[in-house]
């Protein structure tokens, strides 16, 4: 395992407000420095990231990467990462879809879309701190210079 103690910026996509508070706590206990963005739907994931709408006048550094919910209104996971993808400025983004989808056809489209790992989302509250863990170590990897 990488060293948690590495800083990030961090977006979550997921219209579950539940969902977004634990994944917040999750991630603060790992390194209360990360930076958190959330959005709640796909449309906001994309203004966020192309900094227009609500977004148009943000400054913060892209994400080092994405947790995304698959069945959001507005623009599904699905379809945003579609769009992130074949945007050549976002494209190089770390996507990671978390969804309650249990259904191995669906994982190997997404990941054969670009996501970067898929992960069933879990309830119980130490098994989703082991696949945020594992994310991290998956982006300090891909980018190894993130300094704390």
């Amino acid at each position: 395992m990488q060293s948690q103690s590495k800083i990030l910026n961090i977006v979550i996509a997921d219209d579950d407000p539940d969902d977004q508070y634990m994944m917040h706590k999750a991630t603060w206990e790992m390194n209360s420095q990360h930076k958190i963005t959330s959005v709640y739907n796909g449309i906001q994931l994309m203004d966020y990231l192309q900094r227009s709408g609500m977004y148009k006048n943000y400054n913060d550094p892209m994400p080092d990467c994405i947790f995304l919910d698959l069945n959001m209104p507005l623009l599904s996971g699905t379809d945003a990462l579609k769009r992130i993808k074949k945007n050549e400025q976002l494209a190089h983004l770390p996507v990671f879809i978390l969804s309650t989808s249990k259904a191995s056809h669906e994982k190997e489209n997404l990941l054969a879309l670009g996501a970067h790992g898929f992960y069933t989302k879990s309830y119980e509250y130490n098994e989703l701190k082991k696949i945020i863990a594992t994310v991290f170590d998956q982006v300090y990897t891909l980018n190894p210079q993130k300094e704390a």
